[in-house]
């Protein structure tokens, strides 16, 4: 559509609005309440215009251009009508620096001002020259104003992560509608007049009515009224660098800001951060390891670098095969995982495993079908989750999840029915294929073993009825089946299975930032078998990069005090670590160069913004193997090194990448029976199992306060606290039966398993089952007792 703006003619798709089109045609219209990617607003209207045969003053933000509009934005009246409405807006607001004869004189006393307890003026405030309402007075060209200050003060309210300063709130209602999109409204305006604001319901902390802390809020506010608190005083950063966030396979892009070698804050660059990639980056320089510790007397004490590494490479001379085991994780980029597992193929006879497995997806593709989620994505990649949601998927949870909540159908199976349900779907879907369909599907490995176990499915066995089996096959047909990371073997088995019948794909999202890195490089390919050599007693060495099973699992750190010798390369002195004999201290994400691979395929590069406090991963890895190998010729993981160091990707020395990276499909799995190794060429066995109906059934699920074994997010204080306020959700019914109040602390025991935690009596879950936060997914029998 063509119009004209303030006499230049504008080109723009129909539904633009007169303010983007204005910026098309780089024409500024001032503006504090919209911003992009969330809903219109038109609340400041300082957005106003003049519309050639309109009345009125319609706001720029929310009024769709049309063919052969005429707008101005400029004139006399709009000049003044903004400038009256700025003046109401800060006789609200601290403003006397804005207009102080003094301005920019004062810089040699801010930080002494910066300690008094209320904000009076800009040099005042946290947001000193990162404030929208600065440059917005400077737009509008106000140039003071003689209202008299209205309203009294209002208290500061301190949140975890950052502060509300209810005086520096314009009611702009970014926020609220940010909320809206991302947490399902957690604050919303509330009172009126002199009284008015945004806050939660009842006024109370933002942990207890379901707030995500994803920072969206603190993102979109123009002001200094929600402000992060880490490095709240820094000020401008000297550098921005943009990176890869360093947690989920979610892979979102962040700008870490800099200042004298310190990452000061995390900001978004295109992509919806969560807590923990907006606030959760502080581990970088919390009680990091810098010098190698070797094992002496029974005390990890302080070595040389040329020490250390010549201990390892002795040591583990002498373990060759299933006697030494690599353990490395998909949170390490690609140049450090082809590193180790050349290090462990090349030096040890043996090979690097991970736990971690993502299949191939473009997210953008796949939500453009029909959906069926398995699992509480929301919880373990919530970028993901948020581009699912917006499809209304079919979800299968016993939990009211965020996904649940916006679902088209969402099937509220009994814990650890999930296979049950998943075959059940798989059957019907396969009932009502054409002949000639239901032939060839016949003709895949393992249909026959499949189809016998369909004959054994009994009604009464699932607990989803048989017209919402239907409704969910019907939506399904062709579409993709989705499996969160924290999923077992047998849901996934089953999935497969039905994304055949459906004929359909399988998503297996991956939980860590290169899971699908890791799953390329094959690493997942005999973890099982690793594992149970370390179980058995088989291995009596091990060396462990990037990972901590020990603080995972007690029982793996009795497994790991047992061997004969323990290598531990990390940032911390870790719980594996403390184990050690010998811990070798490695570079956090934000200080080294290397890539990680997306879902897709896409090298996504990871770029070093400050001063490294040790050696990067694969610096380790290369030198310890030139060590072991006599350093007599170049090495693979030696030319990793060195494409690390140009920042270039991996080549010639990771083939698997290069056939990502240019779509094509990885090797075929060969052994589709190993845990998290298996592609969907085939019918696989499951296990038909119903869950127990006389029982009280405890769901334990992944939390979005802690990653992984929470060796990182352990070391950010703000989710330290959200994790201790960790509760066990029952449903009202159960709490009157049982006679349990809200927030009172109860012991659940499930086999050797005792938790104790308060109540909170949700609707969350159904009756009959409670719900708690742990590191590892199951749903297992319980009994509850009351605390006395």
């Amino acid at each position: 559509m063509r119009l004209l703006i303030n006499e230049i003619e504008v080109d723009a798709p129909p539904g633009t609005t007169i303010k983007d089109a204005a910026k098309l045609a780089r024409i500024r219209i001032p503006g504090l309440c919209d911003y992009p990617g969330i809903e219109h607003y038109g609340g400041c209207r300082l957005c106003l215009v003049e519309v050639e045969g309109m009345r009125g003053y319609p706001s720029s933000c929310t009024l769709p251009i049309s063919e052969g509009m005429k707008v101005k934005t400029d004139t006399s009246a709009l000049r003044e009508l903004r400038k009256n409405i700025l003046e109401l807006l800060l006789s609200e607001h601290p403003c006397g620096c804005l207009f102080c004869e003094r301005a920019g004189k004062c810089d040699e006393i801010r930080e002494g001002m910066r300690k008094v307890p209320e904000t009076v003026g800009c040099r005042y405030c946290p947001k000193d020259h990162r404030c929208e309402l600065q440059e917005t007075v400077a737009l509008v060209g106000l140039e003071k104003i003689e209202l008299c200050r209205l309203g009294s003060h209002k208290e500061v309210m301190r949140s975890p992560f950052f502060d509300r300063d209810p005086n520096l709130c314009i009611l702009c209602g970014r926020c609220v509608r940010a909320c809206d999109e991302r947490s399902g409204g957690v604050v919303s305006f509330h009172f009126r007049g002199f009284d008015a604001g945004i806050g939660t319901a009842f006024e109370k902390p933002l942990e207890d009515v379901g707030c995500r802390f994803c920072g969206a809020c603190v993102d979109v506010c123009p002001t200094g009224a929600l402000v992060e608190r880490a490095n709240k005083w820094a000020g401008l950063p000297e550098k921005i660098v943009e990176t890869t966030c360093p947690f989920c396979s979610c892979n979102c892009k962040i700008g870490l800001e800099i200042k004298n070698d310190k990452i000061l804050r995390t900001r978004t660059t295109g992509s919806k951060l969560c807590v923990r990639g907006r606030f959760a980056l502080e581990f970088v320089h919390h009680q990091r390891l810098t010098r190698p510790l070797i094992r002496k007397d029974g005390e990890l004490v302080e070595a040389d670098w040329k020490e250390a590494l010549a201990f390892v490479a002795e040591k583990l001379s002498g373990y060759k095969g299933r006697d030494v085991a690599m353990l490395v994780s998909g949170v390490l980029t690609n140049e450090a995982l082809t590193a180790a597992k050349t290090l462990a193929e090349q030096a040890m006879d043996s090979r690097a495993v991970a736990e971690d497995y993502s299949s191939r997806y473009n997210l953008d593709e796949i939500v453009k079908g029909p959906l069926l989620v398995v699992g509480d994505l929301s919880e373990t990649n919530p970028a993901t989750e948020l581009a699912v949601r917006a499809a209304k998927p079919v979800v299968l949870s016993p939990i009211k999840t965020l996904l649940a909540k916006n679902a088209s159908l969402w099937l509220r199976e009994r814990p650890g029915d999930e296979v049950l349900v998943l075959t059940a779907i798989a059957k019907v879907a396969i009932s009502a294929l054409a002949d000639q369909d239901r032939k060839s599907l016949e003709k895949v490995e393992g249909y026959s073993e499949f189809s016998k176990s369909l004959d054994l499915l009994k009604k009464d066995d699932i607990s989803i009825s048989p017209s919402e089996i239907g409704k969910a096959t019907r939506a399904l047909s062709r579409g993709t089946v989705v499996v969160s990371p924290d999923s077992d073997l047998e849901i996934k088995k089953a999935a497969g299975n039905l994304a055949l019948a459906l004929g359909g794909k399988l998503c297996l999202v991956g939980r860590n930032c290169n899971s699908r890195g890791s799953s390329i490089l094959g690493l997942s390919r005999g973890f099982e078998d690793t594992m149970h050599s370390l179980q058995s007693g088989r291995t009596k060495a091990a060396y462990i990069v990037g990972c901590n099973p020990a603080r995972a699992s007690a029982r793996m750190a009795e497994i790991l005090s047992n061997l004969e010798f323990l290598v531990v390369q990390d940032l911390f002195l870790t719980e594996s670590a403390r184990l050690a004999d010998v811990v070798l201290p490695a570079a956090s994400f934000a200080e080294i160069d290397g890539t990680f691979t997306s879902t897709d395929g896409r090298m996504l590069p990871l770029k070093a913004a400050i001063k490294a406090r040790s050696k990067s991963d694969v610096q380790i890895l290369s030198d310890l193997l030139s060590i072991m190998k006599d350093g007599t010729k170049e090495n693979k993981a030696e030319a990793e090194l060195k494409a690390d160091n140009s920042q270039s990707s991996p080549k010639a020395s990771q083939p698997e990448m290069q056939r990502e990276a240019a779509g094509e499909s990885p090797e075929p799995v060969k052994t589709r029976a190993q845990a998290n190794e298996f592609i969907i060429l085939s019918f696989l066995p499951v296990k038909l199992q119903s869950a127990p109906r006389d029982s009280c059934q405890l769901v334990v699920g992944p939390r979005l306060f802690e990653f992984g074994s929470g060796t990182r997010t352990s070391r950010v204080h703000d989710l330290l606290y959200l994790n201790k306020k960790r509760k066990v959700e029952i449903n009202p019914e159960d709490g009157r039966d049982l006679e349990i109040a809200d927030g009172e602390a109860i012991t659940l025991e499930s086999g050797e398993k005792i938790i104790n935690r308060a109540v909170r009596i949700s609707r969350r879950v159904p009756k009959g089952v409670m719900h708690v936060c742990g590191r590892k997914s199951e749903a297992v029998s319980a009994e509850v007792k009351r605390d006395v």
